[in-house]
Order: C-alpha cells, then structure tokens, then sequence
C-alpha cells in the first residue's frame, strides 16, 4: 500500500517547525523520489504493463445506472466522490461534488440547458444557462473545475436510453490506465477498477518508454490472438534473436529482437501487431507526484530533512556534526525500512511453519525413533 507524499511533507514542516513549506515543495517531491529509490526494497514500486501498437488508444470504461439514485448514493471518478442529493437533503453549501437527482434516471444524467445541474453537466463544467430550482446553487459551483487535476484529463458522455456514463481518456496512451472507478451505489455498475483499453503508438521500430519506468522487466510481442504463441522476455539487457509470436503450428514465424537506448526501446520484427512491456513503477497521484511506500514515510522525511540541512551546511550556516546526526539516523532508517518490507508476512510464516513441519521427524510415543508403518 502507498500512501500521498503530503503525509511526509507535514512532518517535515512540522520538525524543521516551518508554517509555509510551499516554496520547497519542488524539491521535496525530488528527495522523496531519491529517497525510495535509495530503500529500493521490495514494494517500493508497483509493477505495470504498457501496450503499444501502430495507432494507439484512449482507454475509457462506464457506469451503468439500472435506476435513479437515491439520495446519498455516489460513485468515485478518478479519486473524487460525487455524491447524488435531492433537493431538500442536497448541501447548504451546494457542493461542487453534489448532483441534484431528478424525476427520471435520464434528468439525473442530463446534460440539457434546461437541467444544468445533472451529473454530466457538472462534469463538463455547466454549459447550460437556466437557473437551477434550488434557491442559492450556481452554475460555476462545478465538479471539473474543483477536481480538474483529477476529472479534466478525460471526457464524459450519457446514453440517457441506456443509463451509462462514458467515461474517456483525452490522451492517446497507458497513462489513462490509471484514471480509477468505484461505486457505492447498488444500481450503478462499473466497468472495471479503472479505465481500460489505452495503448502508446509504436513508430520506426521503437517506443519511449513511460516517464514512471524504473525498471525494464521484460517485453511480450503480438496480439491478444490465440493462434499465436506469445513469450515474454526477461533478459531485458540482452540482444534477442529468437523467432518469437509464431502460430501454433509453426506455418508463420516472426523474427524479434530488441535493446534498450535511454529512454528508448529499439525493436525489430518482421510483422509486429502489438508490444507490451512489463516495467516497475513509482506509484504517483493525481497531480503526478510520487507516492510513498507505507511503512517508509520516516526515512523519507528523514532524508528530506537532511537535504534540506546539508544546503544549510554548505553556505556555512551549520555545524557539520548536526548534517554527520542527520546522515547516519537516515542510513538507520533506511535499513530499517528495508529489513521491515523484507520480514515475511502472517501467511508467509504459516507456510514457512508448514514447511518446516514437514521436516520434523514423525516418532512413536516413546518419543524415539519413527513410526513404523
């Protein structure tokens, strides 16, 4: 599990007892990113997959609605929770995440003029111009200009016949992956955990690996097609020459191989349909910030706040004894992070307990000896 770098942000403030941390924040993401890689341990990072073709794709998904909300029921785009009200129980405040529900499942959804405060309208910042019959609300109180980091990088459509909100990625790629669904609401079906579907573009033999690679795993070639046997490659270091993708009867083969240059994997193959990689990735949020690791938030504001006593140190404003504490408590911490991800879990003992039983000799009552069968 990982948790929002914010956390460790706050106790950085906090020990260095400063009130308005704004101005370091771009540093702070760095040393936090430093920080992870240097524990590098197991967890650090989360492992991803990355499918490109020779045109591209928007990943999107859906939530189909089998009846009108009730008041109170939400559903959660991309982190953000969007709650459906009726008139008298919806918010003094008019919440940007508040829809109002209306008499009919298609009203609720609408994107009309004259129904300006229905989910999708919010969703696309309020384009009608009648006011709403609630005394107070206001057309810019929308939930895409509150939330934009979170709800601006994808578009919304509504099948009112069908009751199904179209949710789509407005860049072609894997990053829309990432963008997450979720559902209290027992008439309203998801999709999937999260939009699915995007794919990069492959151009002149190679791709650009994603901008969260931290590690090459290995890369699969071809389509989804049972016809063709497909083999991921792990030696990413290597030049491959094998004949890899080749139908089952061996009627069509297909030559691979590939490297990586920087951020580039360079790839040869005579009939390529499809590409997938299996990288690690640091986690990040909305924003695009790292995510820490739960469990390292103490090493990394440690390390933060080191960094942050060094520059102190090289203009001559602190004594080297104080960045020599700071140093060796973040090394402490570092291995402690790492021994800590390291121990095995509650299962992770009973099958080491069970593996071990297995060891123990069987004897007879007189406790010497085995048992004869």
């Amino acid at each position: 599990m990982h948790v929002h770098i914010d956390r460790v942000f706050t106790t950085v403030s906090r020990n260095l007892g400063l009130e308005d941390f704004t101005r370091h924040t771009n540093s702070w993401i760095e040393w936090a990113y430093e920080a992870e890689k240097l524990i590098g341990s197991r967890d650090t990072f989360v492992q991803k997959e990355a499918t490109y073709d020779s045109t591209g794709a928007q990943a999107s998904g859906t939530i189909t609605f089998a009846a009108n909300p009730t008041s109170g029921d939400s559903i959660t785009l991309n982190g953000v929770e969007l709650y459906f009200k009726t008139a008298n129980n919806w918010g003094e405040a008019k919440s940007p995440n508040e829809f109002k529900i209306d008499s009919t499942l298609a009203l609720t959804l609408s994107d009309t003029a004259t129904h300006p405060y229905g989910l999708l309208q919010s969703l696309k910042g309020f384009t009608g111009t009648s006011t709403s019959p609630m005394t107070g609300s206001k057309p810019g109180q929308s939930a895409v200009l509150y939330y934009p980091e979170a709800l601006n990088i994808a578009d919304y459509t509504v099948d009112t016949s069908a009751g199904t909100l179209t949710i789509t990625a407005k860049e072609i790629g894997s990053n829309g992956n990432d963008y997450t669904l979720a559902s209290d609401n027992a008439n309203a079906k998801v999709s999937g955990l999260s939009l699915t579907g995007g794919k990069g573009i492959y151009r002149n033999q190679q791709i650009t690996l994603p901008e969260d690679n931290i590690k090459l795993l290995g890369v699969r070639v071809g389509t989804d097609d049972s016809d063709y046997e497909h083999v991921e490659l792990r030696k990413t270091s290597a030049v491959h020459r094998g004949r890899v993708g080749k139908k089952t009867d061996d009627s069509e083969q297909r030559a691979f191989r590939y490297y990586v240059d920087g951020n580039r994997l360079n790839i040869q193959h005579d009939n390529l349909d499809e590409i997938t990689i299996v990288y690690l990735a640091y986690p990040k949020d909305v924003r695009g910030w790292p995510m820490i690791k739960e469990g390292h938030e103490t090493a990394v504001a440690q390390y933060i706040m080191w960094q942050m006593k060094l520059i102190e140190f090289y203009n001559g404003n602190l004594p080297q004894y104080i960045t020599k504490d700071l140093e060796k408590r973040w090394y402490f911490l570092c291995g402690k992070a790492r021994g800590d991800d390291s121990m095995p879990t509650t299962e992770e003992l009973k099958q080491i307990g069970n593996m071990w039983n297995t060891l123990v000799p069987i004897t007879n009552d007189r406790g010497a000896g085995l048992i004869d069968f």
